[in-house]
């Protein structure tokens, strides 16, 4: 909870900065009154998990005050959360036109486009988020993660978030899985990371790893790897029952430790994307959805 305010301070700061951001003002005492009880109606809409009838009453504000950024941030994330992705996506863009280096939209706008298969509009965003990562005197808290979220997808009841590494060649590590419940407890961990080992072609071989439940599998030896894609394909497989694991035994007491250590060690979900709902504990957390 110390890390999400903390980073909610830090994007209502960003957004009190961007003109014509102070949401109410000049506005005559009905009007604003109507304003903020839309706005407490769709917070409650949010908190109960109806995310469809929240975007609703967020964007009837913003068709009358479409530069209000904190209510567009909410309209972003309950879009995003009501599996409404392009809808998500375009306020974001928005958010990010008036904030371009703003770390914690362009790593939601990777998610969206991930989510709509935009490979290029990724690529693009990831290009981005790594250079406002190396460039000097940027973010420090951006610059400590080890990652960001590449996807949110749900599972069932539950919902598999995908994580990449910004520095896979310093420790070989390249995606990351985690399979949590509702309640945001850990069910399953994957992780995805280069071996020393070539095969007769010399082509790296990379392994495919799960931690669940005081079990490790190792599910996959080969080539295949590199791909965020095919690794997020081949983990749903799993999931789904559609794969067999080529070795199954108990898990060392010290593995997640040493080979998925905690993902955030920055003060800090998406845990996402933590969002409200949060997206991800373990990761570079984005901050609550905004309140007035």
């Amino acid at each position: 909870m110390i890390r999400r305010a903390l980073l909610l301070g830090l994007l209502c700061l960003a957004l009190a900065a961007i003109p014509g951001c102070q949401e109410g003002a000049g506005l005559d005492l009905r009007e604003r009154a109507e304003m903020e009880q839309i706005f407490a109606d769709a917070r409650k809409f949010d908190d109960a998990g109806r995310f469809h009838e929240a975007l609703v009453r967020y964007e009837t504000i913003l068709a009358r005050h479409p530069d209000y950024m904190s209510t567009r941030l909410n309209a972003a994330m309950s879009a995003y959360d009501a599996g409404e992705y392009q809808k998500a996506n375009d306020h974001f863009e928005v958010l990010h036109k008036y904030g371009s280096n703003d770390w914690f939209v362009i790593r939601k706008l990777i998610q969206c486009n991930e989510r709509l298969n935009q490979t290029e509009k990724v690529e693009a965003y990831r290009k981005k988020l790594d250079e406002l990562r190396a460039q000097k005197g940027g973010s420090a808290v951006l610059k400590r993660y080890e990652g960001l979220t590449r996807d949110y997808i749900p599972v069932g009841s539950m919902h598999l978030i995908g994580y990449e590494f910004f520095e896979p060649k310093k420790h070989g590590r390249l995606w990351f899985f985690k399979l949590e419940d509702k309640n945001k407890s850990q069910v399953s961990a994957f992780l995805l990371e280069a071996t020393p080992f070539f095969n007769n072609d010399g082509k790296r071989l990379f392994c495919l790893t799960e931690a669940s439940f005081g079990w490790l599998r190792i599910w996959h030896v080969g080539v295949e790897g590199r791909d965020y894609k095919w690794a997020r394909d081949f983990v749903l497989d799993c999931l789904q029952g559609k794969r067999t694991p080529l070795v199954t035994k108990p898990l060392p007491p010290e593995y997640e430790a040493i080979a998925a250590p905690a993902i955030a060690k920055a003060p800090g979900k998406e845990s996402g994307d933590a969002e409200t709902k949060g997206v991800e504990d373990e990761e570079p957390p984005p901050p609550p959805k905004a309140k007035h």
